[in-house]
């Protein structure tokens, strides 16, 4: 799962603090031990000297037989140390350091089939980091399904003879049903309605319980991203503008709020085309939420690419009045 590399630097900052922690704890352990205990400092101070010894004659090549008596005599002192720590009713794993994960001892990285793999601790981290900085500048903890107030909908019919309530239950029922069952094969979403309609809180929400999986999210508005890329274009940094667009791109699931509010020029209709294709392409799922009605989304972005949009995603159109008024 695609992270940048500041969320993947912080993820290691954060594992390598806990490896430090735990070795300092195990250490103060140790040495609390060895106070109480100082024959057992002796044995560890002598099977301290004896593996170094060993490296000695592997690196000198010296007979197999002073190899062989040391590895003996050192099986003989954790022996001897064993039974000390028993007598005493001292669980031996008092010496070794308690990491947080035992599969990788809090490195980030496991030996599986002669390959050296990301451990699952450092990809959970990552999810962790990448949702704290999402959360920085959303409101991730307010958009949540809980949070989500379904009786702001009408019960009454509006004048297409639709109840907002009916629809937004199915809608809301819907978006719980896709952050549950997410996965790579995940169908994308066209989220459209008026302003106000819960179309933001509701990718937040899923947003928020996909997160909890691992998987990577990025949430953009619109305007913002496209302006972004633009600046990069113009100003011919053109390595900044492809990592731009590719961390779009990798990302598990990427949410686009807002489309059709930016400035739309050739430059950004090529953008929202490419970037959409590029992720359908992937395999990759997008939440795209807009105000647009399809016929000015046509106008706006091209036949072509409204049909890609309809053919690629499920379409949630949401209907009532704007509930911040009700609020």
């Amino acid at each position: 799962m695609p992270y940048s590399q500041e969320v993947y630097h912080l993820a290691k900052e954060r594992l390598s603090e806990r490896r430090q922690q735990a070795l300092r704890a195990a250490d103060y352990r140790r040495e609390q031990l060895y106070q109480e205990l100082p024959v057992l400092r002796d044995i560890n101070n002598e099977l301290m000297t004896i593996g170094a010894s060993i490296a000695k004659c592997v690196v000198k090549s010296d007979s197999r037989l002073s190899i062989k008596e040391l590895s003996e005599r050192s099986l003989t002192l954790q022996a001897e140390q064993d039974t000390i720590l028993a007598e005493h009713n001292i669980d031996k794993d008092i010496l070794e350091p308690r990491f947080t994960c035992e599969k990788c001892d809090d490195t980030g990285y496991i030996e599986k089939d002669n390959r050296t793999e990301v451990c699952d601790c450092l990809l959970r981290l990552m999810a962790e980091i990448a949702g704290e900085q999402l959360s920085t500048d959303l409101p991730l903890k307010e958009s949540t399904f809980a949070s989500f107030r379904l009786d702001y909908y009408s019960t009454e019919p509006d004048s297409n003879g639709k109840i907002p309530f009916n629809r937004m239950s199915n809608i809301y029922n819907y978006c719980v049903n896709y952050a549950d069952t997410f996965n790579e094969h995940s169908k994308s979403i066209l989220m459209r309605g008026s302003t106000g309609l819960g179309k933001t809180h509701l990718s937040l929400a899923i947003a928020n319980e996909v997160i909890k999986k691992g998987v990577s999210v990025i949430y953009v508005s619109a305007p913002e991203i496209f302006s972004k890329l633009e600046r990069e274009h113009f100003n011919y940094r053109y390595a900044d503008q492809e990592d731009t667009f590719n961390s779009l791109v990798k990302c598990d699931l990427l949410i686009l709020d807002d489309l059709g509010t930016e400035f739309v020029s050739p430059f950004t209709t090529s953008c929202v085309y490419n970037l959409f294709n590029s992720r359908i392409l992937a395999g990759k799922p997008t939440i795209i939420n807009t105000n647009m009605q399809l016929n000015e989304l046509i106008q706006a972005y091209s036949q072509r690419f409204v049909s890609r949009l309809i053919g690629s995603c499920d379409r949630l159109d949401f209907i009532g009045e704007d509930i911040r008024t009700e609020e």
